[in-house]
């Protein structure tokens, strides 16, 4: 196709022929996921423990479980059953590719 004067470069084919090329896209990113099996009492219970031997600190607890205390303590649990089910469910966790990218 000759390209007109101030028109573009490339033809209608040449677009259709590169999008075939693409691969698709997933709509939104990972959630992060739950740290716990099924959020069973025995995890529930766990947790709690690991909340009341520390006494709800949160940097503690978190070095016990090996884990980045970042979203806990932006949104502080406000008790031992509200931490182990938020942390259960993953809201207060990071999936690992999101926590290496950040540092």
């Amino acid at each position: 196709m000759a390209q007109a004067k101030g028109g573009p470069a490339f033809s209608l084919g040449d677009l259709q022929a590169g999008a075939k090329g693409l691969q698709q896209v997933e709509d939104a990113p990972k959630k992060a996921e739950g740290k716990g099996d099924d959020g069973s009492d025995a995890a529930l219970g766990g947790l709690i423990e690991i909340w009341n031997n520390h006494g709800g600190d949160i940097e503690a607890i978190y070095a016990e479980l090996g884990e980045n205390p970042g979203k806990a303590i932006k949104y502080p649990p406000s008790g031992a059953e509200d931490f182990a089910q938020k942390y259960l469910d993953g809201k207060l966790t990071y999936d690992g590719d999101r926590a290496q990218a950040k540092g």
